[in-house]
């Protein structure tokens, strides 16, 4: 499980970390703090769960959470607020926050909100299971329909409205490769079929696949197949 714990206190982030590591051992904790900090972690990881200070430097928390909240349904956000910060904290009840503590945070507390929000991280891992296979199965139908396209990552990422750093994760995850290493095997796959081809031309082969540059197109080829695109024409007319 993947926690981040977001506040401009140090001492809180000690203390909620210490509490987290004895609580839940098995989980990997990252700490931000500040609003800057928050908002490119939310836009880069995912994390199951979040414990949420209202009030930073940079940007609210309330302001981050508002920006990500509708694409991070799966994630479970705790406030954890200063008595001054109430009603603030209740106002983050419509944003997907299911719970909230209140500085300091006391041990027995944190382990009852744990109790309770466990089994929904649960749900929401499951949930974000089918959601990832989902996302690399559309993203292989762009690549199959687009590989001959000069596309990249940043691209279909956008046209499945994710970030690059998350599709490029999650593919990794999922595929045991990133994108761009299978987009280019699929390429590189074509390739040599097309060398085959009686009258075929390097160059207008390394640019119906998308790259820029034959003598691109040629480096990478060698680097996987141990030859020039030249040297493997001839080869497969002997």
């Amino acid at each position: 499980m993947k926690i981040l714990i977001a506040d401009d206190e140090q001492y809180v982030r000690i203390e909620l970390l210490a509490l987290l590591e004895d609580l839940i051992p098995s989980a990997s904790v990252k700490e931000v703090e500040n609003g800057t900090e928050l908002d490119r972690e939310l836009a880069e990881e995912h994390y199951s769960l979040v414990f949420l200070d209202i009030r930073m430097p940079g940007a609210s928390g309330l302001e981050i959470l508002e920006k990500h909240f509708k694409r991070l349904r799966d994630t479970v956000f705790i406030i954890v607020s200063g008595y001054s910060d109430f009603e603030y904290a209740r106002k983050a009840l419509r944003l997907n926050v299911t719970e909230y503590l209140l500085k300091p945070v006391d041990r027995k507390e944190l382990s009852d909100v744990l109790s309770r929000v466990i089994p929904l991280v649960e749900v929401h891992r499951t949930e974000e299971a089918d959601n990832s296979s989902r996302l690399i199965r559309d993203a292989e139908t762009i690549i199959y329909k687009r590989y001959k396209e000069a596309i990249g990552v940043a691209q279909i990422a956008d046209e499945l409205h994710v970030s690059p750093n998350y599709l490029s994760s999650q593919f990794r995850k999922q595929k045991g490769m990133t994108l761009t290493s299978y987009m280019t095997d699929l390429r590189l796959k074509t390739a040599t079929e097309m060398l085959k081809l009686p009258g075929a031309n390097i160059r207008s082969i390394s640019e119906s696949l998308g790259y820029q540059s034959s003598r691109h197109f040629a480096r990478i080829f060698k680097e996987k197949f141990d030859c020039t695109p030249s040297e493997y024409m001839e080869k497969s007319r002997v």
